[in-house]
Formats: structure tokens, C-alpha cells, sequence
């Protein structure tokens, strides 16, 4: 599907009462599920260690530094019981359940990702899922941290720094990490840069593309670029001009 999007071949779809159509490359500019799918579930395929690695280059501190990494799981919008709203369900975007370092150490991420890039995150939504996970799975001494990518704003900590506020005083404390989609994309060019395999370049290269059409690209002078290991793939190349 994404590839379809990029090429202008995955037509339109009717919305309203079907007098109005909208094409699915708008749709995905649009769509923060589209974005997250698109992106998750193609990093889901890299190594994982090689996974794990742009997502601590992503979010940086506190998720820990480690080289050895095994994803045991990935989830994308789990419905959890809402244990702050009654009789509701609380569903964060991606749940990765990892085991990092050797000997193997439990370590969860509760995903929630925004579209834009004005602050978007809110306090109760991340107390909801951080809630719903504990009260689902106790104190199982895992490590758990809630990543946040997105709505943010442009001052990253500073936002952070309010909601982890807010959040508190619900009664909650809660360990976060947090990221531009920008980021990720500086993450998995660095990535890049790499020897890998071309299976890997691939995945890479699908998930710049995904950002591109989110509009998440960065324009760089050519003299100011560094010298890829080997060139991206059209797709990703496409998704570093701006799409109309």
C-alpha cells in the first residue's frame, strides 16, 4: 500500500455521504494511524538489535544504552481496561515488549504518537495508559517507559517537563521518554550510513518514505551531505521532494 501511495496509484476514497472523494496520499498527511502503521510495523522487521538501537537514538535517555536486544512482542492499539474512566478502554498506538543486555532484562514501551508537530501529548492520556498497563500487570518489575513521538512542540523537554508535571499531580509518576518523528528520521539516517544488509536498507528506506509524506523529510545542500553507503531506494528518494 505504501508503495501505491508514493507511486499515485492507490486512487481516492469516498468520504461524507460519498459526494466527496479524498486521495490516500492526502489522507496519509492526515492520518497519525497511517503514520504509526506505516512506520511501526516496518521497523518491527529490522534485527533487533538493530531496532533497539534507533529507538535509544530516537528517544535517548533513560532507555538504556544496550547493545544485545530481543523484541519478544509488538502490539499496535491494545485495548486495556481504563482503570481511571470507568468502564472504558484505553488504547496507546504500539506496545513493544523487549529483552535487552546479558542476562536478559524485561524492558516495555508504551507508545504514543501524535501527527503534528505542535503540542499535541496530554497528561490524562498518558496517565490512562500508564494506569491501565500497571493495573493489568502489577508490579512485574519490568522496566517500563512511556514514549511519546510527536506533539511535542518545538521544545521538547519543556513540554515534557509540563505534562510529567500534570501527570504527577493526577497522582501519577511515570517514566518518559520523548521524541520528534524529526528524530527518528535523524536516527535512521545515521542508521544508514552503515554497512548492512540490503534486506535492512530496504526497511530503512520504506520508513523515510513513510515519514515523507507525513511531510517529515530533511532538505539538505548536497555539499552538506554525507556520502550514504549505498544510494536510497526511489521510494525514499521520492519522499524527499515535496509531494502535491
Amino acid at each position: 500500500m505504501l508503495q501505491a501511495v508514493i507511486s499515485s496509484k492507490a486512487g481516492r476514497f469516498p468520504v461524507a455521504n460519498g459526494e466527496e472523494s479524498v486521495s490516500w496520499r492526502k489522507a496519509f498527511r492526515i492520518s497519525e494511524d497511517l503514520l504509526t502503521a506505516s512506520v511501526f510495523g516496518r521497523l518491527a522487521y529490522l534485527d533487533d538489535e538493530v531496532l533497539w538501537r534507533i529507538m535509544r537514538r530516537t528517544f535517548g535517555a533513560p532507555l538504556p544504552d544496550l547493545r544485545v536486544a530481543e523484541l519478544e512482542d509488538i502490539a499496535f492499539w491494545p485495548k486495556w481496561s481504563d482503570a481511571i474512566e470507568d468502564d472504558g478502554k484505553v488504547e496507546p498506538d504500539v506496545f513493544l515488549d523487549f529483552k535487552l543486555g546479558d542476562p536478559a532484562t524485561p524492558v516495555r514501551l508504551i507508545v504514543e504518537a501524535k501527527l503534528w508537530k505542535y503540542p499535541s501529548q496530554a497528561a490524562r492520556q498518558w496517565a490512562r495508559e500508564w494506569v491501565a498497563y500497571h493495573d493489568a500487570n502489577g508490579d512485574d518489575g519490568h522496566a517500563v517507559f512511556l514514549c511519546a513521538i510527536g506533539g511535542l512542540g518545538g521544545k521538547i523537554d519543556v513540554t515534557v517537563e509540563r505534562i510529567a508535571a500534570e501527570v504527577s499531580a493526577l497522582g501519577h509518576e511515570i517514566k518518559v521518554a520523548a521524541a520528534g518523528w524529526d528524530n527518528l528520521l535523524d536516527a535512521l539516517e545515521e542508521e544508514r550510513l552503515k554497512p548492512m544488509p540490503r534486506a535492512t536498507t530496504r526497511i530503512i528506506d520504506d520508513v523515510v518514505a513513510a515519514l515523507g509524506l507525513a511531510d517529515y523529510q530533511h532538505l539538505k545542500l548536497p555539499g552538506a551531505m554525507a556520502r550514504n553507503a549505498r544510494p536510497w531506494n526511489p521510494s525514499a528518494s521520492a519522499a524527499l521532494r515535496d509531494f502535491k
